[in-house]
Order: structure tokens, then C-alpha cells, then sequence
């Protein structure tokens, strides 16, 4: 009895989440949940738009790693990232520009995600070993993203989430890790 209550509470916490998220195209529609091509994803409960990651080797790459870089601090020439098919410049900084170039989903203000904002798609309760909702966000790797958020006595470190097992850690700006960009919904 117990299970079965605590099995139902689950599934109902899962699917009042997955109703907070909305596939987006390329262009910025909103799409129907099982769709199976889309770019972005909308976080109506935090008004965010993220990004979706490829399995292609192109700008989008869920290989693609970056060193983290914001035009002050950091390491701009990315001498340390792997996979990144793009060009140059692998980091942080010059993959969102270059995305918001792109427009993606036609927006053009696209940015890495605070430690709070990116630790909002962590999801603890899913079927996947990624902790993140696999059905809106394929081709998460199982590791650390960069936030925007500094580490405020020593500027030399930045915050990452690791999504195999939530919370944040900081780490040296030079070394490389994956990305997830976000925007304002509003």
C-alpha cells in the first residue's frame, strides 16, 4: 500500500514537471510534447529558455567543451577543450556569441545560466542517470556544466553543476567543461 501511494506521488511529481517544460523549434514556436525535433525548451515555472544539445559535431555538439571566459576573466584562447568542431576560441564567451549570431529559436540575447538557474533542471526524481528530464534535454552528458557565477573570493574559479549528482562545485576558469546556454523568457 505504502509503495503504491509513494509510486503515484512520484509519477504525479513528474508529470507536474515535464508540464512546466515546452519544446520549442528553431524558429521560437512552441511545439507539441512529442515532437520529435526541437532546439530549444521553454521552463515556464522559472521563465527561462534553454538550450538543446546535438548529437551532430557542429556548434552545438553535446561534446563540445569550453573554458570558461567573459571577456575579463578566464581563459580566452580555450588551449585546454576538446571537441569543438566550430573554430576557435573555444570558450565560453565566443560560443555564445557565436550562438546568438545563430539566433537561436531566433533570440539573440542568449547567456550562460546562473548556479541557481542551472541547478533549476537538475532533476533528482527521473529515470535517467544524467540527472536532467532526458525526454526535453537528449544528449546531456553525464558531467559538470559551467555557470556564470564567479566564485566571490577568488575570481580564478567558476561554479559548475555536475549532472551525475546535483549541487555545484567550483573549479579553475582555464579548465574545460560542457554548456548549457539559457535566456529570460520575459
Amino acid at each position: 500500500m505504502k509503495k503504491g501511494l509513494l509510486l503515484s506521488l512520484l509519477m504525479l511529481i513528474s508529470i507536474s514537471v515535464s508540464a512546466e517544460l515546452q519544446k520549442m523549434s528553431g524558429d521560437g514556436e512552441l511545439l507539441k510534447s512529442d515532437n520529435l525535433e526541437w532546439s530549444c525548451v521553454l521552463d515556464e515555472k522559472n521563465s527561462l529558455v534553454w538550450e538543446v544539445k546535438s548529437e551532430d559535431k557542429r556548434l552545438q555538439s553535446s561534446l563540445n567543451t569550453y573554458t570558461w571566459f567573459d571577456g575579463e576573466s578566464g581563459r580566452d584562447n580555450g588551449t585546454f577543450s576538446k571537441n569543438c568542431y566550430w573554430g576557435k576560441n573555444c570558450n565560453t564567451k565566443s560560443y555564445t556569441d557565436d550562438i546568438n549570431k545563430r539566433e537561436l529559436c531566433s533570440f539573440t540575447d542568449w547567456r550562460l545560466p546562473s548556479r541557481n538557474e542551472l541547478n533549476s533542471i537538475v532533476d533528482y526524481y527521473g529515470d535517467s542517470d544524467t540527472l536532467i528530464n532526458s525526454d526535453f534535454f537528449p544528449n546531456t552528458q553525464m558531467d559538470s556544466y559551467w555557470t556564470s557565477t564567479s566564485v566571490k573570493d577568488n575570481p580564478k574559479l567558476a561554479y559548475e553543476i555536475p549532472f551525475f549528482f546535483g549541487g555545484s562545485i567550483a573549479r579553475d576558469k582555464t579548465i574545460d567543461t560542457f554548456v548549457r546556454l539559457v535566456r529570460s523568457a520575459d
